[in-house]
């Protein structure tokens, strides 16, 4: 039998327990109306903000005919610069900064006075031929912050009302009051100090240095100062993405700052460069220690998400007050020049500033600056060595080799202007230059003959290396067989798997590629199995001493022999000797290059060798 349970009745809620129910749920509603209405206040701001940046942003290349030509790599004249400021000074735009492709700073009017109301956007400037780069703007939006919470105003009071009266609207304005207070602080952290890593700007930087300074030249100490650029930190950025770029940033910035006492002062100056002020210095060896700290502590590596480890490396410039300078500006600039010179080596490196590096410094700026010239006048030429067989000496083909000749300088080698052309991105333009000169020269040879072309990490990061070289292809009519492609061990430390269909897309095109200077970098078994290579390059530091050190016999009969199990061809470079030539020949070397068989000609000496080769082969054949 089933038994109905009777329920009880529900007893009524007392009048007190009612009220402060009620007042809890006037809180409650009025919070959810103040939070919705400051989320939709700021999105509106923010809105209009990059409405209006965007509006700028075409206001300035309509009005600056030389904003284009500046952001591609030319310079504004006085009245562009006049016409900037025009337009900023009537668009309640406190502080501009116009930023290239490659990520540089190319134009600032210097540190603004920020405040609660101002609000930061960014917009990209296009125009017909793609983009131009990226305009970044703080402007003051303090009048419009009181329009748009004015307008959200009373649909807040109805709400409050609703919710519960008097109760809410003093909840709300305690909470609207706190949120203000909030705001202002959070500018102030702001304008002091970097919002990805926390540590301070390069305004409070400069200030501080300028503390120590003083604090220096009253106590007889010293101070210095650390300049630290990531290297290779934009193509890291590319590869895994911005997220991971500023983990990497903050990461870095937190060793930085393990690596310094309470007293000194680590910032973030722009992008992937940090400073340090190491003030109560009494030796400049102190300083010395702590550069190497510093260096040691960014290259361990560093865990991050998904089992990922990247280990990266910095450049660092040091110069010490007094004796390198008195003043925060001269002493911050010639740790920047000694910076330079650093980032200048083939690895990374700490230099400290000497006299000297202020001529050397401007010899690399007035260097850069002839170097652009060179290539849009078309100043540079390309020269050919010839390639041989060993076995019977018959011409196989010649490398490309870039020579600039300087109107004041003369020759200038390629181991000063190439590394200048990788760090500035002048090797794309002068890269591309090269492979299709030399396609167009290999084509009008008078007998079928391969040319070699040597390409830089630095193309591959870029981006469009494959259209590039079927484009030089199409455009001269060489055969991608004829065309070979020289990389060095350093391009297949970027990401691996995008190199490997890079050079494979490339070998699809017929091309061969080819392996540079072989056993002078990252040399790796699982490289050459794994990349589509057909030849093997020995670099000439095994071959100098060939014959008078019975290592390097050892070393080469070893490489020679790794490249037949592998089907590659093997070259050696830089054979200066009969003996080098003999002793190649009996460890069964391929093909060689270098003075004694001859060096790198002009492009008419070329073809006359090919058509001497060629006229030879005829008669043998006859």
């Amino acid at each position: 039998m089933i038994r109905h349970a009777r329920l009880a009745p529900i007893a009524p809620i007392p009048a007190p327990h009612l009220a402060a129910l009620l007042a809890m749920l006037a809180l409650l509603v009025t919070a959810l109306a103040l939070l919705a209405s400051n989320a939709l206040t700021e999105r509106l701001l923010r809105a209009d903000a990059r409405a209006r940046v965007e509006s700028w942003g075409a206001e300035l290349l309509r009005r600056s005919p030389d904003l284009a030509p500046m952001l591609r790599g030319g310079g504004v004249s006085d009245t562009g610069l006049a016409t900037l400021e025009a337009i900023r000074a009537g668009g309640d735009v406190l502080q501009f900064r116009l930023i290239g492709t490659d990520g540089r700073v190319l134009l600032s009017d210097g540190a603004a006075d920020f405040s609660a109301g101002t609000i930061a956007a960014r917009t990209a400037l296009r125009d017909a031929d793609g983009q131009l780069g990226t305009l970044e703007a703080v402007l003051d939006q303090a009048p419009r912050r009181a329009v748009f919470r004015d307008a959200v105003r009373m649909a807040e009071g109805a709400i409050a009302m609703f919710g519960g009266g008097a109760f809410a609207i003093l909840v709300w304005v305690a909470l609207r009051r706190r949120g203000e207070r909030s705001a202002v602080a959070q500018a102030h952290f702001l304008r002091r100090h970097d919002a990805t890593t926390g540590l301070a700007t390069h305004a409070e930087f400069r200030e501080r240095l300028d503390a120590a300074l003083a604090q220096a030249r009253s106590q007889d100490w010293q101070v210095g100062v650390h300049v630290i650029d990531l290297r290779r930190f934009r193509d890291l950025n590319e590869t895994h993405g911005h997220a991971t770029g500023d983990l990497v940033l903050h990461l870095i910035a937190a060793r930085l700052c393990g690596a310094v006492r309470r007293e000194d002062t680590v910032a973030r100056l722009a992008g992937d460069r940090f400073a340090i002020v190491q003030s109560v210095l009494h030796e400049p060896a102190a300083a010395a220690r702590l550069a190497d700290r510093l260096a040691d502590a960014i290259a361990e590596p560093l865990p991050l998400a998904d089992s990922l480890t990247l280990t990266v490396t910095a450049d660092i410039g040091l110069a010490i007050a007094p004796q390198d300078g008195a003043e925060a500006e001269t002493l911050l600039d010639r740790a920047e020049k000694a910076l330079a010179i650093a980032r200048s080596e083939p690895e990374a490196t700490i230099r400290s500033f000497e006299p000297a590096l202020d001529a050397e410094a401007r010899r690399q700026r007035e260097l850069e600056r002839d170097l652009r010239a060179a290539i849009a006048d078309g100043a540079l030429t390309l020269h050919y060595q010839p390639q041989f067989r060993l076995r019977d000496h018959a011409l196989v083909g010649f490398e490309a080799l870039l020579r600039w000749h300087h109107p004041e300088r003369g020759m200038v080698p390629p181991c000063d202007f190439i590394p200048l052309a990788e760090r500035t991105g002048l090797i794309i333009p002068l890269g591309a230059w090269v492979l299709r000169a030399a396609c167009a020269e290999a084509a009008r040879w008078p007998a079928p003959m391969r040319v070699a072309v040597n390409l830089s990490p630095a193309q591959f990061r870029h981006g469009g290396m494959v259209a590039t070289i079927a484009d030089a292809l199409a455009a001269t009519g060489l055969p991608g067989h004829l065309l070979e492609l020289e990389v060095t061990e350093s391009l297949l430390q970027q990401d691996q798997a995008e190199t490997e269909r890079l050079l494979r897309a490339i070998r699809g095109l017929g091309v061969s590629i080819a392996m540079d200077d072989f056993g002078t970098g990252w040399s790796s078994l699982a490289h050459l199995w794994r990349f589509p290579f057909s030849k093997l390059k020995i670099d000439r530091a095994f071959i100098r001493d060939l014959g008078h050190d019975p290592r390097l016999s050892a070393i080469v009969a070893t490489i020679v022999g790794l490249g037949r199990i592998l089907g590659m061809t093997v070259v050696a470079e830089g054979v200066e000797t009969e003996d080098q030539a003999r002793l190649l020949a009996q460890e069964g070397c391929d093909q060689v290059q270098g003075w004694l068989y001859g060096r790198a000609v002009p492009a008419e000496e070329a073809r006359a060798l090919i058509a001497a080769e060629h006229q030879d082969q005829r008669r043998q054949v006859a």
